[in-house]
């Protein structure tokens, strides 16, 4: 009887088992984003539900740690800008710390931070892994993360990353190269650095417009990719590269740069192989300068990226949840693509930079 009893007590605790594995199996099931949502996607990334968060009565009751990876470039000079701006239109306390381009520095920041006493830490992240041992740190703090710009692998502890929308931008400019050549397209592709997601999301955007608008128009394609350059982001490499590129391949009559300063490089190094005019030169970023240059007529076109927008989206995104007014924030939400040319460039000045 007591054997009996034994036997049906573990079948017992079997079925129980099953059924909380069952159940565990339904709570991390994945949730298919809406696809008629514009210009806000989900990614497979640890949600930070916000349980435990405190709420503000106001955002300036708030104290705002920004760890920034870098003030190298123009963009992040504009980013940490706007982010000072903020601060002083919603009357919140900013603390900012540079890392430098240092993924470990960046780590000892996010500790500075949070000893200081901050309340929320809003990061652009150095490195895509290092950042899941960031968020790890601040989530042990019961205090919220927002990310800006930077592409963070999933394991990441997050609320939500703001950043453009990368493959949007080189989508745009694609279409608007398949527009305006005709002919056969051979590309020279100035590309960023290797592993760099940003740079990636853009070029395959940049193809998959060019591809689709040649479609669209032709039902074929008639272009090739027939050399690629790392550039590094900077105008001087990005002309070295794309030296390089012409000597490779001297037919090339299109270069995509994956930024504006990248670019403009490419637009210095046409003109000394003596093949302005003949090279169409397109990119990312929407700078001041570039506009110039589209007015000179030097540049084709240009996706905008502008770190203005991002950050004003960001801050009013971070006081709403702050403060209560909204808790239900995407994983990650995208800024809307645009892209400047001649037609449109006088009326773009405003989110440059």
């Amino acid at each position: 009887m007591k054997r009996n009893l034994r036997i049906i007590a573990c079948i017992l605790v079997c079925m129980l088992m099953l059924g909380v594995i069952a159940a565990c199996a339904e709570d991390t099931a994945p949730v298919t984003p809406d696809p008629d949502t514009p210009d806000v996607t989900t990614s497979p990334v640890v949600a930070d539900t916000g349980e435990g968060h405190a709420v503000f009565a106001s955002a300036s009751e708030l104290r705002v740690g920004f760890a920034i990876k870098n003030m190298h470039n123009p963009y992040l000079i504009a980013m940490n800008r706007t982010m000072d701006e903020m601060a002083e239109y919603f009357g919140y306390e900013l603390i900012t710390i540079n890392a430098g381009g240092d993924a470990a520095q960046q780590q000892m920041d996010v500790e500075d931070l949070i000893a200081a006493g901050v309340d929320v830490i809003v990061m652009d992240a150095q490195d895509p892994i290092a950042a899941i041992a960031k968020s790890q740190y601040i989530a042990s703090h019961n205090i919220p993360l927002f990310l800006l710009n930077a592409s963070v692998d999933p394991q990441t502890i997050f609320v939500t990353l703001v950043q453009s929308n990368n493959v949007g931008l080189g989508t745009a400019v694609g279409e608007w190269v398949a527009d305006q050549v005709s002919g056969d397209i051979n590309i020279g592709l100035l590309a960023g650095n290797p592993g760099n997601m940003v740079g990636y999301a853009r070029r395959t955007g940049f193809i998959t417009g060019l591809t689709e608008r040649q479609l669209e128009r032709f039902n074929s394609t008639n272009f090739t990719v027939r050399t690629m350059g790392w550039g590094n982001w900077s105008a001087e490499v990005g002309m070295e590269a794309a030296e390089d590129m012409l000597v490779a391949a001297p037919d090339i009559n299109v270069i995509f740069a994956e930024n504006d300063g990248m670019a403009m490089g490419a637009i210095t190094a046409v003109r000394n192989a003596g093949r302005e005019g003949e090279v169409l030169i397109v990119g990312v970023d929407g700078m001041a300068d570039a506009l110039e240059l589209i007015q000179e007529g030097v540049y084709g076109a240009t996706g905008v990226n502008s770190p203005i927008e991002l950050v004003r989206m960001a801050m009013q995104i971070m006081v709403d949840y702050m403060t209560g007014v909204n808790r239900s924030i995407p994983s990650i939400i995208n800024t809307t693509p645009g892209l400047v040319n001649a037609a449109n460039v006088e009326d773009s000045w405003d989110l440059a930079f």
